[in-house]
């Protein structure tokens, strides 16, 4: 049975191909906008200003590990901050999931206090956009939440939900998204670091060389530019970007698992305390199991000591490499 329960969190090509595909998105999103802010920045004001707000815009990106770096050796910087990153999207979602126990006891305190009660709800009307947005977009990323809300979750009179004035869907909703929650914005926000950055090399060669030569220059530039983006992400990129997608792939693969048992068990659907309490204690287990399982910190282990190799190899190889090509591009422009 242990051994079951640890291939159920084993990561499968489905969650690859999704943290992949969430990876490049945000990629995609992040350049085309930063992309078309350069660009509306240049038609509205000097080339001066606009490479003033490129060169803010990757520096703002960067500034945590720069941070660091005035404490600590700059291999150690980088390391860390991936490591973090690592360790929250893969281990995060577990220990996560157990703050839907806080809204079980915040329920509990709603239906005994009806002042508290009200300001609660009002608290929730402040977040109402907020909440329709995640809703939308969770249902975009996750099909199987229309299969979530087609379940009976009418209330009866009488009911925990009727006394603390509280939805059953939205509760049941909250628990269902609060483990995808930290895979998704992790692989968001590194995506759109990644598209910030292409997007300053593309727009920044385009416009340097549209400087010296004029419009012909400005596809050579960007093909250089391209070029010269990969010799800076490449030499490491190519062992730490897939750490983080797998990562992503563990914890969503923790979420799977943890959303579709309340799904398919038909779970928090219950009108009293004690069976909500219950249908909690149901689904804890998965997220202790998970926390506990041997898979899980063998694949953190691994993560950690390749993300070291690509810190090194960003602090020792990167740079030169990067210096070779910049020389050899420069050769060909002259």
């Amino acid at each position: 049975m242990e051994n079951r329960k640890e291939n159920n969190f084993h990561i499968t090509k489905r969650e690859v191909c999704w943290s992949v595909k969430l990876f490049t998105i945000a990629v995609l999103i992040s350049c085309f906008l930063s992309m078309l802010f350069y660009i509306l920045s240049l038609v509205s004001s000097s080339s001066e200003s606009v490479d003033m707000a490129i060169t803010s815009t990757t520096s703002m990106a960067m500034q945590k590990v720069d941070s660091a770096a005035k404490h600590l050796d700059l291999i150690w910087s980088i390391f860390l901050f991936n490591s973090l990153a690592v360790v929250t999207t893969s281990i995060g979602p577990g220990i996560l999931s157990y703050i839907q126990n806080i809204s079980v006891a915040e329920l509990k305190l709603r239906a005994r206090n009806k002042k508290y009660t009200t300001l609660s709800v009002k608290l929730e009307k402040l977040f109402q956009l907020l909440t329709l947005v995640i809703k939308d977009i969770l249902q975009k990323l996750d099909p199987d939440v229309s299969r979530l809300k087609a379940q009976d979750n009418s209330e009866k009179a009488g009911s925990i939900w009727k006394r603390a004035n509280y939805s059953k869907e939205n509760f049941r909703l909250l628990a269902y998204v609060i483990p995808y929650l930290i895979p998704v914005i992790t692989l968001t926000m590194n995506g759109m670091l990644l598209g910030i950055t292409l997007s300053f090399f593309v727009f920044n060669g385009a416009l340097s060389l549209y400087d010296f030569t004029g419009s012909q220059g400005i596809v050579p530039g960007m093909l250089f530019s391209i070029a010269y983006f990969l010799a800076h992400i490449l030499p490491h990129g190519i062992i730490e970007l897939p750490i983080i997608i797998i990562a992503d792939a563990i914890g969503y693969r923790f979420a799977r698992m943890y959303s579709g048992k309340i799904l398919e068990d038909k779970l928090l659907l219950g009108d009293e305390i004690e069976k909500l309490e219950r249908d909690m204690r149901s689904i804890n287990d998965i997220a202790s199991a998970y926390i506990r399982s041997r898979y899980l910190w063998a694949m953190v282990s691994i993560m950690l000591t390749f993300l070291w190799v690509a810190a090194w190899i960003e602090t020792n190889i990167t740079p030169t490499i990067a210096q070779e090509v910049a020389n050899f591009l420069g050769d060909l422009l002259i």
